[in-house]
């Protein structure tokens, strides 16, 4: 019992110290850099909360690598036997998903053994259907990577977890001994071999075994930081991402959108190409002719030479009306002049089927131009779209009336929403037609797919049957951007997004 009551009253001395000094030292001491710096982070060791943590840690990692080996042992020696009645593929991708939850308990365990983020390496997305979900449970080479640090980890975590209780136990019986022996100049009953030998127990015994334990704190101290900071070093080579994995993709990523610009660029300037050839550049031909005529004919027949030039005059008016619209395609003026909002009320104002602007950027805030043109035609395009399925809907319902056939769902209203999160630009175009939109190649959304990806940005569509659509855009934006007056998300309805 005294034993025990001495250990029970350093540990406590020790857990007030930490407390009480710990905001002081605390973490600082690790970005100590060299030799001063090490001998320093040993001699606050005991009293540095990162001590007390990692014990923690190493402790929780013991329960949470005993359970985790047993429950996916267990999950797939089951699924593996129950392989010829089909239910142990289930069993084993059960498993799988076990493995990988108990890898984000395991990132979060051993993150307080550093200060740098541990980001989870990427999963591949479990899709829609059953056949996108077995893709992703057993042919994600990461998922196999948890199930591989579920095995590995049950023996460092009882290794780590065996070390720590030795080390702090025998720091705590020796640091005790002048409290349970009581007397220093007392006697102490050894026991030697078979029977007990009783002798007197010199001061300089006693003392000596605290003098030791003193020391030993110092160690255990740095021993169970250095066993979690090993233990995360781990973790992060098999369940993290690393910064070499994270480059290539960030390569990867970056290369795609180069792609994606110079294709967006290349057809840009194939349609300016073909909308010059094909319209303006005809109307001045058609333009030049007239005059030709017309100056042939003005002496000769002068009632006609005015016919010519009027002609003329109303081919020259055609190719300014499609100067402007083509120009209009690569930059709106009003866009350029007003800025995003304007624009994209503008074009609502334009649209056959009932549309409505929500906004919570401020008032006067400009953004970069490539960014507001990359939103403005997404909402065009998108808006484009509306409109052309809500005509030929509409077309199919006056058939579907005249033949007595029920007619596919017609648009009745659409929502274009713009707002900052964060350091992203998000809008969104919302309608409430028949919906069955989808990123199919060479379409429509694909190119705006590659243009919002062409400023880093991402495009999702969710578009089920029988509608309705929501097209997002989500655009980085250089700098943070906050909104006068945050609005509330839309809540769904059965009719609609209702605010």
């Amino acid at each position: 019992m005294l034993i025990f009551s001495g250990i029970a009253i350093v540990l406590g001395v020790l857990l007030t110290l930490s407390a009480l000094l710990g905001a002081r030292v605390g973490r600082a001491s690790a970005s100590a850099g060299g030799w001063p710096g090490g001998v320093r982070r040993f001699l606050l060791s005991p009293i540095a909360p990162a001590t007390w943590e990692s014990a923690w840690a190493i402790g929780k990692g013991f329960f949470v690598g005993t359970i985790g080996f047993s429950l996916v042992v267990s999950i797939f020696s089951t699924g593996t036997s129950l392989l010829v009645v089909g239910v142990g593929v289930v069993l084993i991708g059960i498993g799988v998903e076990v493995s990988r939850h108990l890898a984000g308990i395991e990132r979060g365990r051993v993150s307080v053994a550093g200060t740098a983020p541990l980001l989870a390496h990427g999963y591949r997305p479990r899709g829609q259907g059953a056949r996108d979900l077995a893709m992703a449970v057993f042919l994600d080479i990461n998922r196999w990577r948890d199930v591989a640090y579920v095995l590995i980890a049950f023996p460092l975590t009882v290794i780590e977890f065996g070390v720590t209780i030795t080390l702090w136990a025998a720091t705590l019986l020796l640091l005790s001994m002048p409290v349970w022996i009581g007397d220093l100049g007392g006697a102490a009953a050894i026991s030697l071999g078979s029977g007990p030998v009783t002798g007197p127990l010199t001061d300089w015994v006693v003392i000596l075994a605290f003098a030791v334990g003193v020391v030993l704190l110092f160690v255990t101290s740095s021993v169970t930081q250095a066993l979690l900071a090993l233990h995360r070093a781990v973790v992060a080579g098999l369940l993290c991402e690393s910064e070499q994995r994270a480059l290539h993709r960030r390569v990867a990523t970056l290369e795609g959108s180069r792609r994606a610009v110079l294709d967006v660029e290349a057809s840009e300037l194939r349609r300016i190409e073909r909308d010059l050839h094909d319209g303006a550049q005809q109307r001045l031909v058609m333009l030049a002719m007239s005059l030709g005529m017309a100056a042939e004919k003005i002496d000769d027949d002068p009632a006609r030479a005015k016919t010519m030039v009027l002609e003329a005059r109303e081919q020259a008016r055609q190719a300014l009306a499609e100067l402007r619209d083509l120009a209009r395609g690569i930059a709106p003026s009003i866009l350029m002049d007003r800025g995003l909002v304007p624009a994209l009320e503008s074009i609502a104002g334009r649209t056959p089927v009932p549309t409505s602007v929500l906004s919570t950027i401020p008032a006067g805030i400009r953004l970069p131009d490539a960014i507001e043109r990359a939103a403005y035609f997404v909402v065009a395009e998108s808006l484009a779209n509306v409109a052309k399925h809500a005509a030929g809907v509409a077309g199919a319902a006056a058939d579907a009336g005249a033949g007595g056939a029920s007619a596919p769902q017609t648009a009745t209203r659409c929502e274009v929403r713009c707002r900052p999160e964060g350091p992203n630009l998000v809008v969104e175009v919302w309608d409430d037609g028949a919906g069955g939109a989808t990123l199919a190649p060479g379409g429509g959304l694909a190119g705006l797919r590659d243009r919002v990806e062409g400023v880093d940005g991402t495009l999702t569509v969710e578009s089920p049957v029988g509608g309705p659509t929501l097209i997002r855009a989500t655009i980085p934006v250089a700098g943070r951007v906050t909104p006068a007056a945050p609005t509330p998300p839309p809540v769904p309805t059965g009719d609609g997004w209702v605010r």
